[in-house]
């Protein structure tokens, strides 16, 4: 009795083991099928611009899901779709006689059909672009490449809110000028700042 009961107890034991490794792997073949899908359907789905991203690796990762998500949300609101075969570069500076954010670019093919690149600057005269303005960027782009699908606007009502900033080469004034020589041989110093404001108070 004892060596039936330890033979059936090891063989429930294997069992089990094989069973364990079993859905493992079903799980590892799941997960990979899942992800070699996903990546498929990421590629080649409709609508779906190509992204270049001249940046590391991570950064890149991330940038080229966020401007083909934010590429399809700006087409899908203005009830088109992207034009097919569009390219849409990001690279350190875009430059056409001076450093800019963006450049759109059409190339016609023999039989009139355009294809569209949309050129993006990570940097503009040495300073680094945010996320946002980048994203900003690539929709003011857009609208030129859907132009054909959606129209020309016919209404642009600009609003700045910015704060101008003062000019590299504004003149600077000088709050406390420099004492004077009078004709007396005396020097007269300018007027405290501190006896003028108490002037204006009286």
């Amino acid at each position: 009795m004892s060596k039936r009961r330890r033979s059936r107890s090891k063989g429930a034991r294997l069992v089990r083991r094989w069973a364990d490794i079993g859905w493992q792997l079903y799980v590892q073949a799941v997960g990979l099928v899942r992800r070699t899908l996903a990546r498929l359907y990421r590629r080649f789905r409709p609508g779906g611009p190509t992204v270049i991203i001249d940046a590391r690796r991570r950064q890149a990762r991330w940038l080229r899901r966020e401007v083909a998500r934010a590429a399809r949300t700006y087409a899908h609101a203005l009830g088109a779709e992207l034009p097919p075969g569009l390219l849409v570069v990001v690279q350190r500076i875009v430059h056409e006689g001076r450093q800019l954010n963006g450049l759109l670019q059409a190339f016609e093919g023999a039989d009139g059909s355009r294809r569209y690149v949309v050129h993006l600057a990570l940097s503009v005269n040495g300073r680094q672009v945010s996320d946002d303005e980048l994203l900003a960027a690539l929709r003011h782009q857009l609208t030129g490449a859907l132009e054909e699908v959606v129209g020309k606007p016919v209404l642009n009502e600009p609003l700045d809110l910015e704060v101008p900033r003062a000019r590299a080469g504004a003149t600077v004034v000088e709050l406390r000028p420099e004492a004077r020589r009078q004709p007396d041989g005396h020097e007269r110093s300018a007027m405290p700042i501190q006896r003028i404001e108490d002037d204006q108070a009286s």
